[in-house]
């Protein structure tokens, strides 16, 4: 290997170059973008359809169907799932994770607007929106009164808004929370039966009216002129002094038979702060930019303003990500100090201080090397990408540690310090690249993990990748460089250092004798290794499989889900209730309340509710994060909610990794609804008698009651009177059909809204006022042509891949395992006997579990075959890649004793852990063989080679061992719950594996080298 000498001998060009690596790097570090948790693009969408007084069974048949028949068009969709409700139905489609994401955005608007003529006029709302990062809201912002109207907190909401418009870094500014106004036309039904106008009369005189056709421009002299028509209504006085016809000889005018005036539409989404009605404003930040810089900007704004706010209105923060970004980058940053502090610690205490500072500069300059390509990569820095660093901590200097030992053998040995150099990193080079080679394998599968998941994690295995890469370069060019112009040849007789001597007898004392016993009694050392392995295996259902954890941070979500049919005004009553109790509780420090739709979206894998009556959430902000009182804090929550009667109160923290419904969702897919409804109790019936299950959900166990307005055809056929002026005539009356949109000259627009006065319209009463038009132009009461009664009906549907499904979701309780819970639910369904064309389908936790971690199993396969695929390659050899693999299962059994020792389970996060430690375990092993290969090419006797290079490679070794062990043990200790699993999973792995590494490789390397020259590649 040439690199040592060609960077000796070139040291100039070499300085030069990690000048120009550290500067570059620095600059990337400051100014590339930060975030708390890694920017998920979700390739999803939602189209979300609003159509009031409608029941679930009509819309799906009048705006579901057609949907969904054009959204079957749209390629690489992976799942569509359609929640149907009252008035509401809200389409969620998810995609192929390798889309362009904004063209299957446009892709899908297309289809929707291809079926947008064939759906029923009088649609409140049609939009589709993505799911994207940055959608989700940096800041959020309460404007609180309780004396100020709606309009009065909008109208400042909006200054702050126009405001924001001009802040560097600011994408979006949202206002939620406030009823929109309109053009109320409150119409008088029975004075217009007296005067016999009919409704279509005067919604047909007022759309024609309400046109705007341009007339063209008139040429006059050298001028031409625009010819101004008679156009729109502008104001509400203008549109009541409208004709609409005459009686008796008299003039109709729309102000004789209705109301017009400015109104607000109906309540379908309040909003409180601390009990107070509030409007909520909040803003997402533009892709790329830095949200330190960003939120100080906008804080700057909202300061300024808050001295303009008139003293009966409040500003409150709702929540704000940018101080939890600064801290948690900042404790991670602590972590990694604290580890880098570590290795310098050991490194110096085993190599001395010039050793010590040679290695060292490996650290800084691998993680600004490593930070600038991650930044070139497109990614932030984030938890993932910093805990990333703090795992290749440990293993920068393994290389650095390698050469510089051998070097100062070297040294020892006579060497001048130039030749010492070179020859001592050429010796162990292509062992090292082998085993940087090997790390790096067993991290790269990971970076090709799919789905949410891969997502998540994705930038911790390319920074790992980085960091190895930028170390080796480093290791086999600067470390020699600095070698060969810091270190001084040893003294003549020097006299060893309390350290070396400690490490001269530990070899002497203890590791010689027990590998000389070893050699001796292989049989043995195999039982012992085989042992540790099934007794790790035993302990692994103990242990327990997890999926990702909570997210740590001192904010809650309440939800609130009412029973089938409930109104706005009960759910709140609900939602009235919490706030009491939270009122009570001294560790809440605010909460935020949401009825009728979701808080704004502030976490990654949140996605809020929208426009759903029976559903309100509530955003509770904490005085601390401490676990011991969180979970105290949440059994107490969950065990006063379960009084409140007529509603589901849930209670949950924010998790880490991709979203999913429930931790416990379970489908049945078929298509009669009676049927569905009849297999979703059975099934909900199965989730409950499940021990660890909370909160069941079925939504069809309890039908809805409608109201069914039974037409007698027979007497509307006599009296001439269509079905559909009957339709149009309840419509109008009780919900409202909008005729046009009022442009004003402030420059806002308001919808045109025929209806009843609403204090009428909301009663059965109210049907005594219908009337509709007979064929001699006469007004009929709807009571003589239909009667009401009250029939079941579903009260919500579902649909998942174009399919009717009964959808039944659970909770589970702190002390269960939702793994094992989902499985004992699964055997139990295995004996239910389906009907033909019925399914069961497992969603939630267990779903995106078994998906994540089959794949990254899949990715550990790939990883070992490429090992495999190097390490022949650097043996020549298929027998010797086994001797090496020996290590991996012997880190398995430490990695579970780790995990049983500190309480955690087997989570996801120690799966990547496991994963990791497979690359880095095998290091130790490839560094024993091949010092003993080259033992035995100068001639050396087996045995010798064998206890040669097992004693002069033992101080490399555990000092490797160590420097991991101690970068990741800050990280460890902070008892995270996403962290900890992964750090004792490699710490685990990494003491067994070496200890037995150290007897079993010697041994397998004397059982197998008889065969190695036949083995030959």
């Amino acid at each position: 290997m040439r690199l040592p000498k060609i960077a000796i001998e070139n040291y100039q060009f070499v300085v030069v170059l990690i000048f120009m690596i550290l500067s570059t790097g620095l600059i990337s570090f400051f100014n590339m973008p930060r975030s708390e948790d890694p920017q998920l693009k979700f390739p999803g969408y939602t189209v979300l359809t609003v159509y009031p007084g409608t029941s679930p069974k009509d819309m799906e048949e009048l705006i579901v169907d057609p949907l969904e028949d054009a959204i079957k068009e749209v390629e690489d969709i992976t799942d569509v799932n359609t929640r149907i409700e009252d008035g509401i139905a809200v389409i969620q489609i998810d995609a192929e994770f390798d889309v362009d994401v904004d063209d299957k955005y446009d892709e899908i608007v297309a289809q929707v607007s291809s079926v947008e003529q064939e759906l029923p006029e009088g649609i409140l709302n049609l939009e589709v929106t993505k799911i994207s990062p940055q959608e989700v809201k940096i800041l959020q912002l309460a404007f609180v009164s309780p004396t100020a109207s709606y309009s009065e907190l909008q109208r400042q909401a909006e200054k702050l808004e126009d405001r924001f418009d001009k802040v560097k870094g600011v994408r979006d500014v949202e206002i939620e929370a406030y009823p929109e106004q309109e053009v109320r036309i409150a119409l008088d039904l029975q004075k217009m039966a007296q005067l016999g106008v009919p409704l279509k009369q005067v919604m047909g005189t007022l759309q024609a009216n309400h046109s705007n056709i341009p007339a063209g421009e008139l040429d006059a002299g050298d001028y031409s002129f625009a010819i101004k028509t008679s156009g729109g209504y502008e104001a509400p006085r203008q549109l009541s002094n409208t004709v609409i016809g005459g009686a008796q000889g008299n003039i109709i005018h729309l102000r004789d038979i209705a109301r017009v005036y400015m109104a607000y539409q109906d309540e379908q989404y309040l909003g409180r702060y601390q009990g107070e009605k509030a409007v909520f404003l909040s803003i997402t930040q533009k892709a790329g930019e830095n949200i330190l810089q960003v939120n100080e900007r906008v804080m700057a704004t909202v300061s300024a303003f808050e001295e303009e706010l008139p003293a009966h209105v409040e500003m409150e923060t709702v929540f704000a990500q940018a101080p939890a970004v600064e801290t948690r980058i900042n404790d991670f940053f602590g972590n990694l100090l604290q580890g880098i502090a570590l290795v310098g610690l050991v490194i110096f205490l085993f190599l001395g201080f010039r050793n010590a500072l040679i290695v060292s500069t490996v650290i800084p300059t691998s993680i600004i090397a490593a930070i600038y390509m991650l930044d070139l990569s497109g990614f932030a820095l984030q938890q993932i990408s910093i805990a990333g660093l703090v795992i290749a901590l440990g293993l920068l200097v393994d290389n650095g540690i390698v050469v510089i030992e051998n070097i100062n053998r070297y040294l020892t040995e006579g060497a001048s310090l130039k030749d010492a150099a070179i020859k001592g990193t050429s010796e162990v080079g292509w062992a090292l690249v082998s085993a940087t080679a090997t790390t790096v394998l067993s991290f790269f599968p990971m970076t090709q993990l799919g789905g949410g998941t891969g997502e998540f994690i994705q930038s911790l295995p390319l920074i790992v990748i980085f960091s190895l890469l930028a170390s080796l370069v480093l290791a086999l060019g600067f470390t020699p460089l600095l070698a060969s112009k810091w270190l001084k040849p040893p003294a003549p007789n020097a006299s060893l250092t309390r350290v070396e001597q400690g490490m001269k007898s530990l070899i002497e004392k203890v590791y010689r004798p027990t590998l000389q016993f070893s050699l001796r009694r292989p049989w043995l050392i195999l039982a012992l290794s085989v042992g540790s392995l099934v007794g790790s295996a035993a302990l692994f259902p103990l242990v327990g499989v997890s999926f990702f954890p909570a997210a740590d941070k001192p904010i809650v979500m309440v939800d609130i889900f009412t029973t089938q049919g409930s109104n706005l005004e009960t759910t709140d009553e609900a939602a009235r209730w919490v706030e009491s109790m939270l009122d009570t509780m001294p560790l809440v420090a605010d909460y935020t309340t949401n009825v009728g739709h979701g808080n704004p979206r502030i976490y990654y894998n949140v996605i809020p509710e929208r426009y759903n009556l029976r559903h309100a959430q509530l955003l509770v902000n904490l005085n601390e994060w401490d676990r011991n009182k969180m979970n105290g804090f949440l059994a107490q929550l969950r065990q006063e909610f379960k009084a409140y009667p007529g509603a589901r109160i849930t209670v949950d923290e924010f998790k880490n990794g991709p979203p999913y419904a429930a931790p416990i969702e379970i489908k049945v897919l078929g298509p009669e609804t009676k049927v569905l409804t009849k297999l979703s109790t059975q099934l909900e019936d199965v989730i409950a008698s499940t021990p660890g299950t909370d909160n069941v959900d079925n939504p069809l166990r309890i039908p809805k009651t409608d109201l069914k307005v039974a037409v007698n055809r027979d007497k509307a056929g006599m009296l001439g009177v269509q079905l559909a002026d009957i339709d149009l005539a309840v419509r109008t009356a009780l919900t409202g059909t909008k005729i046009g949109t009022m442009s004003q000259d402030n420059g806002e627009e308001y919808d045109m809204v025929l209806r009843m006065p609403v204090a009428k319209g909301k009663e059965i009463s109210a049907f005594d006022r219908v009337y509709v038009p007979a064929v001699t132009g006469a007004q009929v009461p709807l009571r003589q042509l239909a009667s009401l009664h009250f029939e079941p009906g579903p009260a919500k549907m579902n649909h998942y891949n174009f399919q009717r499904t009964a959808v039944v979701t659970a909770d589970v309780l702190d002390d269960y395992n939702t793994t094992e819970v989902t499985v004992e639910i699964i055997e139990a369904l295995e004996k239910i006997e389906l009907p033909k064309g019925y399914s069961f389908f497992i969603g939630g936790e267990y779903e995106t579990q078994q998906d994540s971690f089959g794949d990254l199993g899949q990715m550990l396969i790939v990883a070992l075959l490429g090992i495999f695929a190097v390490l022949i390659l650097q043996f020549r050899s298929f027998m010797q890649p086994f001797i090496v693999f020996s290590a991996i299962p012997l880190a398995f059994g430490g990695s579970i004793l780790a995990l049983f020792l500190s309480g955690f389970s087997f989570s996801f996060m120690a799966f990547v852990g496991f994963t990791s430690l497979v690359g880095i375990v095998v290091n130790t092993s490839i560094i024993l063989v091949d010092y003993t290969n080259q033992l035995r090419r100068q001639g050396m006797a087996l045995r010798e080679a064998i206890q040669k290079a097992s004693e002069t490679r033992f101080t490399p070794i555990l000092l490797t061992t160590m420097t991991t062990i101690f970068g990741l043990l800050p990280l460890t200790l902070t008892n995270s719950a996403l962290w900890s699993p992964l750090g004792w999973t490699i710490i685990g792995g990494m003491v067994s594996s070496t200890i037995l590494s150290l007897l079993m490789v010697p041994v397998l390397y004397q059982w197998l080298s008889p065969k190695l020259q036949d083995d030959n590649v």
